[in-house]
């Protein structure tokens, strides 16, 4: 009896690490496409779908975007970036919200002039209608990477 209740208990406890990495997943694979939507594809109806309607977009500047203003700045912006990569530090889901930390490192190029851009992220994904949606972003810049 001791033996099936060990198994039941060590079986509950892997199934539950494993819904834990695919919720993490899921968020990641969300992060994932918004990046590429902001600053490869610059897709507008890919940004819609991945932020809330209460969006608060923070800029390393200081400045902080509704929806609106991010999805039309980003997807008309001239600025290209090359050399773009994510180092993922952390992601923590709390029932129906992630908090996700990551560094994003990229060359922008403006008008002919290239410039390191290095930024530390924290994003706030909330689950709205079983999509995890973009709530609020903050960015911060750190130091390039060595």
């Amino acid at each position: 009896m001791k033996k099936v209740f060990v198994v039941l208990i060590a079986t509950f406890v892997t199934s539950l690490c494993f819904a834990q990495s695919k919720k993490e997943a899921k968020v990641w694979a969300r992060v994932d496409a918004l990046q590429k939507a902001v600053f490869e594809t610059k897709d507008a109806e890919a940004m819609k779908d991945l932020v809330s309607e209460t969006l608060t977009y923070g800029h390393s500047g200081g400045n902080v975007e509704d929806k609106a203003t991010i999805v039309r700045n980003a997807s008309t912006s001239k600025t290209v970036y090359q050399n773009s990569s994510i180092e993922r530090l952390g992601i923590n889901i709390r029932k129906k919200t992630a908090y996700v930390r990551y560094i994003f490192r990229t060359t922008s190029v403006e008008n002919g002039t290239s410039s390191p851009l290095d930024l530390g992220l924290l994003q706030v994904w909330q689950k709205e209608h079983g999509k995890w949606m973009l709530e609020a972003r903050q960015a911060v810049k750190v130091k390039p990477k060595q």
